[in-house]
């Protein structure tokens, strides 16, 4: 069986994530049965002439834009994995959910599956009726945890507590209203570690005037290791369809702090503290409550954390050997 996995041509955050995750995904035992082949949106149309896929594995962003080029991609199935819409995105994002909704029923609508990376995700599209709840499955991202399996638990602070963030600085991660935050907290209560490069950079370090206490790192290249030198992660973003840093927190035996939105209030359940996302009080209060924790209420949410990961990669790849074989 010959899968085509198709990603968007444009750099977005997610693209380099995706591509590793579905690079592990060929070494796994459907290699046995399944020969995989990943390409970009430019390069698919001649793939699809020389290659000559069984089914499509489509990872962009649906539009109406990308429709008429949709129809020309043939196979004998298409499966469309939504990364990029949710309940928090149209509420930040979209002006007219009708028209928003219709565009979604009709690009869903001509595939033959639907994949969710969220159980938030799948319960929007299911209750909004965008698509057939027969062509739904649900895929909870993951990705290979060994390494974060790996980072040693951490029991107290050992200077200041320190909080870790990192992905892209867009306005969907919330950085923002994080460095707000943690200005509104007594000077050598916290600290904050950045990882991360994106478009809201300079703006986000002029939000910070120079803090003493919140550091830029740029990107991070080996992220066990930054996250053993955190004592808890905070995700504060608008939306988020699912959330891999919240993934990788909690292997690695990390509290977590993560708004109360779309896939990261299922994953922060028993590893830390949720907050609502509507100011930036609230995430104040929510690190003050992390950092007054007991060492014994944080080691607790950490180990919870890190069982609750223990088995996400072998679900990855049962959930898609189950829904590849419904095309054998």
């Amino acid at each position: 069986m010959k899968v085509l996995h198709i990603l968007s041509s444009h750099g977005m955050g997610w693209t380099g994530g995706i591509r590793a995750t579905l690079a592990s995904l060929a070494q796994t035992r459907l290699a046995s049965w399944v020969e995989f082949q990943l390409v970009t949106q430019d390069q698919a149309k001649a793939t699809l002439k020389t290659w000559q896929p069984d089914l499509l594995v489509l990872h962009r962003a649906s539009s109406w834009k990308g429709i008429p080029e949709l129809l020309t991609l043939k196979a004998k199935a298409r499966i469309l994995v939504e990364h990029h819409y949710s309940a928090g995105f149209e509420q930040h994002q979209v002006p007219s959910s009708w028209r928003f909704r219709a565009m979604l029923r009709l690009n869903y609508r001509l595939m033959d599956r639907v994949v969710s990376i969220s159980q938030g995700q799948q319960q929007w599209m299911q209750s909004n009726r965008l698509v057939a709840s027969e062509k739904v499955r649900l895929i909870c991202s993951s990705r290979n945890l060994d390494p974060f399996f790996q980072v040693p638990t951490k029991a107290e602070p050992e200077k200041l507590f320190t909080l870790a963030a990192y992905g892209r600085f867009t306005h969907q991660k919330g950085f923002d209203r994080l460095i707000e935050a943690v200005q509104l907290l007594p000077v050598g209560s916290v600290q904050l570690l950045l990882g991360g490069q994106g478009p809201n950079e300079q703006n986000l370090k002029a939000l910070a005037q120079n803090h003493p206490h919140i550091r830029f790192l740029g990107k991070i290249d080996d992220v066990p290791e930054f996250l053993s030198r955190c004592d808890a992660v905070v995700i504060p973003s608008r939306w988020e369809p699912w959330g891999n840093v919240c993934l990788e927190a909690r292997a690695a035996a990390r509290p977590v702090l993560v708004s109360d939105v779309d896939g990261l209030t299922e994953q922060a359940k028993n590893c830390g503290i949720e907050f609502q996302p509507d100011s930036c009080q609230n995430l104040t209060d929510g690190i003050w409550q992390m950092i007054n924790a007991s060492p014994e209420q944080r080691q607790s949410w950490g180990q919870q954390g890190r069982l609750s990961a223990i088995h996400a990669w072998d679900d990855y790849v049962n959930a898609w050997e189950q829904v590849l074989r419904e095309f054998k």
